[in-house]
C-alpha cells in the first residue's frame, strides 16, 4: 500500500508541476527519479529543437546537450555548450511529500545566454577602450603636476605649489576610480579570472601589516594582529586576497580617529578560515548600513575622508564571493566597525601554515 501511495504522490507532484511548467515563459523540463523526461514545455522544445513526443519517457542524456546535464547532476546551476549556443541551466528538486521530503524528480530551467554574453563582451570592449582613453591623459596630467612640484619647470610660489598638488591628487584619485570601475565590472560579470592556490593566510596578513605600518604610525593608530597558531592553508588567489585585506585595512584607517586602534584577528571556523578587521572608529550610521555594499554609496564620514570612489567594498565583497566565502560587518555608530569574511580551506585540510 505504501508503494502505491508513494507512486500516487509522485504523480500528483508531476501533474502539479506540469501546470506550472506550461505557464513558464522560459524553457523548462521535468525529469523523474530515474532521470527520464516526464514533461517538457514548448519553450524548451523550441530551444532544444525537439518535439515532446520524441523525448517524453526518454533518458535525459538522449536530449541535445542532455549528456552534459547528466554529467553536471550535482551542480545546481551552470552553463554548457550546445552547438554554437551557450545554455545556462538551473535545477531544483520536486518534492512530492513535504513531511518526508520525498524527491519525485527535478525541474530543470534552461536559457540561451549567448546573446547576453555577446552583449557583455561588447560592453567590456567599450569599457576597456574608454578606460584607456581616459587613463592616458590622466597619467600625463599627473606626471606634469609631479614635474611642477619637483621644480622641473622652475620655482613655484606657495599658491602655485598648492594648486599643483591638488591637480596631482585629483588625477591620482580619478585613475584609482577608473581602475575600480574596471575591477567591479570584470568581477561582477565573472570576466576576471581568479588563480586560487593553497596559501598561508598568516603570510598574507603579515605582508599587509608591513605594507601599511608607516601609514598607521603616521596617523597615529595602533595596529594589532591576533592570529591563531597553526592555521590551515586556504584556497585563494593571492593577489585578490591581498586586495580584500588592503580594502578593509584602508577603510579602517580612514574612518578611525587618531590614537584609535585597529585589530585584525584570524581563526579557523569549521571548514573555513575567518578574518575580522575591527576598529574603534566612527562606526556606520544605522540608516546607512543596508547600503554599505551598494556601488558608489558613501556614508557620511565625520572625518571628511574617503570622498572618492565608493567601489572598494563592492569589489572586496565580490572577490570573497567568487572564492566561495562570505563577508559581512557589525557596526555601532560612534564605537567602531568590524568587517569579517570567511574563505574555504585548501584541498589539503591537514596542511597547516608555519607559525
Amino acid at each position: 500500500m505504501r508503494n502505491s501511495a508513494t507512486q500516487t504522490e509522485r504523480e500528483r507532484a508531476f501533474a502539479t508541476s506540469t501546470m506550472v511548467l506550461r505557464a513558464l515563459p522560459e524553457a523548462a523540463l521535468i525529469t523523474d527519479g530515474d532521470g527520464c523526461v516526464r514533461h517538457i514545455n514548448p519553450a524548451a522544445e523550441a530551444l532544444l529543437g525537439v518535439q515532446a513526443l520524441q523525448v517524453l519517457d526518454q533518458p535525459l542524456a538522449h536530449l541535445p546537450g542532455g549528456a552534459q546535464l547528466v554529467a553536471l547532476a550535482e551542480t545546481a546551476y551552470g552553463q554548457y555548450s550546445l552547438g554554437e549556443q551557450t545554455i545556462a541551466f538551473r535545477r531544483q528538486p520536486l518534492v512530492a511529500e513535504e513531511g518526508e521530503r520525498l524527491i519525485a524528480g527535478e525541474l530543470i530551467l534552461l536559457q540561451d545566454v549567448g546573446p547576453e554574453l555577446e552583449l557583455q563582451r561588447r560592453q567590456y570592449d567599450y569599457l576597456c577602450r574608454a578606460l584607456h582613453d581616459v587613463r592616458v591623459p590622466l597619467q600625463a596630467i599627473g606626471g606634469a603636476a609631479e614635474g611642477l612640484l619637483r621644480g622641473w619647470f622652475g620655482p613655484l610660489t606657495d599658491e602655485q605649489r598648492e594648486f599643483a598638488g591638488m591637480i596631482k591628487e585629483n588625477a591620482n584619485h580619478q585613475g584609482t576610480l577608473f581602475a575600480q570601475i574596471y575591477d567591479a565590472y570584470t568581477l561582477g560579470y565573472a570576466i576576471a579570472q581568479l588563480q586560487p592556490e593553497p596559501i598561508s593566510i598568516t603570510g598574507i596578513l603579515q605582508e599587509s601589516e608591513h605594507e601599511l605600518a608607516e601609514r598607521f604610525a603616521a596617523r597615529p593608530l595602533s595596529l594589532t594582529f591576533e592570529l591563531e597558531a597553526g592555521l590551515p592553508l586556504i584556497q585563494a588567489d593571492r593577489v585578490r586576497l591581498r586586495q580584500v585585506l588592503l580594502v578593509l585595512l584602508n577603510n579602517a584607517l580612514r574612518y578611525t580617529l587618531p590614537e584609535g586602534s585597529v585589530t585584525v584577528r584570524a581563526r579557523r571556523a569549521g571548514e573555513r578560515v575567518r578574518v575580522d578587521v575591527g576598529d574603534t572608529g566612527v562606526g556606520i550610521r544605522t540608516a546607512d548600513q543596508a547600503r554599505i555594499f551598494t556601488p558608489f554609496f558613501r556614508g557620511e564620514n565625520p572625518l571628511k575622508e574617503g570622498r572618492y570612489g565608493g567601489l572598494s567594498l563592492v569589489i572586496a565583497q565580490r572577490i570573497v564571493q567568487l572564492h566561495g566565502g562570505d563577508i559581512w560587518f557589525e557596526s555601532v555608530e560612534g564605537q567602531g566597525t568590524t568587517f569579517s569574511f570567511t574563505l574555504p580551506l585548501a584541498d589539503e585540510p591537514d596542511a597547516t601554515q608555519p607559525d
